[in-house]
């Protein structure tokens, strides 16, 4: 299971060491949770944050994962905040406090704000957090600790020091309106009536995120697009990763130049994708929506690519996220859509093409020669040998686009085209060879263009 959770003092040590499973990092910061999307994980969950001295957990680094299929859940700190604010866009709030935030009983930062010590003593918590106080007053009121008065100016008094300064004995000592019985009964009371709110929604984060993991559900399709902005471009922590991702991609163009005629064979494809995207960026055309999709699809399906989480992970070990598998399919249809659209131009050149490769002279000889060759089968006997025997496949569901997207007129020229190739065949005794293609069987799963 790939489920990451970002926390620190709301959580104890054992309360980590219950869920194995789960990788925790400490309290994020603005660029750690782009980072953690990166490695694609099944889910990500926001429980702590820092933000004194350093820049927050950034709202559009949370869309960002979003809009890459990944669930994003929050809750009791800096993950209820980023939650109650970003729902409408899939955040996954937990808990009380971050019902709270998202329906405007709570609305200042401070609420979840307290002071930590550091890593090494687990992010202690220095401090107490207004919502952990807020819970504990209510405890004592519904016990009968305190009546509403009380808990009134308890709640005031907390409420007005510094939240690295708010803790328990301080807001005794200064609730000077709470009368000293009242006061000496709930200090009594505190040890193990205190309510750690904080801990509460995080565990049940914790247990949703498990369970979440567990189903094996897919996130929901995004319902917004996210918009590439120039801070968004300019962030130095995307920068930082796509200058490292630049230097390796320098490394692996190196390696490829070192094999020569290989080499040479990628340049003049990808030259071939290049000037079509050129020419669709000049014409302001592309393919519609349709033909990306089956696009995709007869990429995907040859690689096993059949669920979300299977995309994302060819797009993680390529070096690309979702986004960017779906501008690399978005081009893959470009290039395909301009070749059938420039189908009968592009004959003279296919046909130098073939005399560069060395087989134009032996297909012409061969297919003269057929001329005067025996009547083909019957069109449907014709079309399932050449599908099931010729290429080794299924016939697709709708034959007269397979044609077309080939090149041929209708079906009347592509069954004109099998008689002669199943001439062909029948003059060898064996299925004859293609222009620069094998004879093998191609994968049958492998759906018609």
């Amino acid at each position: 299971m790939s489920v990451v959770v970002f926390s620190g003092p709301s959580l104890r040590a054992r309360d980590r060491a219950a869920f194995p499973q789960i990788r925790f990092l400490p309290p994020a910061q603005q660029g750690d949770l782009y980072r953690a999307a990166r490695q694609r994980p099944l889910a990500i969950g926001l429980i702590d944050g820092s933000f004194d001295g350093v820049p927050a957990v950034w709202h559009k680094e949370v869309l960002w994962a979003i809009s890459q299929r990944i669930a994003v859940f929050g809750a009791a700190s800096m993950g209820a905040l980023r939650a109650a604010e970003l729902a409408p866009f899939g955040m996954r709030g937990v808990g009380r406090i971050f019902r709270d935030f998202r329906d405007g009983r709570l609305t200042d930062d401070d609420e979840v704000a307290l002071l930590h010590g550091p890593a090494e003593t687990g992010h202690a918590a220095l401090s107490e957090p207004m919502v952990n106080i807020r819970a504990t007053v209510a405890a004592a009121l519904a016990a009968g600790i305190v009546d509403d008065v009380g808990a009134a100016h308890l709640l005031a008094t907390a409420k007005a020091q510094f939240y690295k300064e708010r803790d328990w004995p301080g807001v005794l000592a200064a609730a000077a309106q709470v009368p000293p019985a009242m006061r000496d009964r709930l200090a009594a009371w505190l040890p193990g009536g205190r309510i750690d709110q904080k801990r509460a929604d995080a565990l049940e984060l914790l247990h949703e995120i498990q369970a979440h993991a567990a189903r094996g559900e897919p996130p929901p399709e995004p319902d917004f697009a996210f918009e590439w902005t120039e801070a968004w471009a300019n962030a130095p922590w995307l920068a930082a990763h796509e200058q490292d991702t630049g230097a390796a991609d320098a490394l692996l163009l190196d390696a490829l130049r070192l094999r020569g005629e290989p080499y040479l064979d990628l340049r003049r494809a990808a030259l071939l994708q290049h000037l079509a995207a050129e020419t669709a960026g000049r014409e302001r055309c592309g393919p519609d929506p349709q033909r990306i999709a089956q696009a995709a699809l007869e990429f995907r399906l040859p690689r096993g690519l059949l669920r979300g989480q299977d995309i994302d992970r060819w797009a993680a070990e390529n070096g690309l996220d979702r986004a960017e598998f779906d501008r690399l399919m978005a081009r893959l249809a470009t290039l395909e859509a301009m070749a059938q659209d420039r189908d009968a131009a592009l004959g003279p050149a296919i046909l130098d093409q073939l005399r560069l490769d060395g087989g134009y002279a032996a297909l012409r000889e061969r297919i003269l020669a057929c001329a005067d060759s025996e009547p083909p089968p019957p069109p449907p006997l014709l079309v399932a040998w050449y599908f099931r025997t010729r290429l080794g496949r299924d016939l697709p569901e709708d034959l007269e686009h397979y044609a077309r997207s080939l090149g041929f007129r209708d079906l009347g020229h592509f069954q004109a085209a099998l008689a002669r190739d199943h001439a062909l065949w029948l003059k060898d005794g064996q299925p004859p060879p293609d222009a620069g293609a094998s004879d093998k069987p191609i994968d049958s799963g492998r759906p018609a263009p």
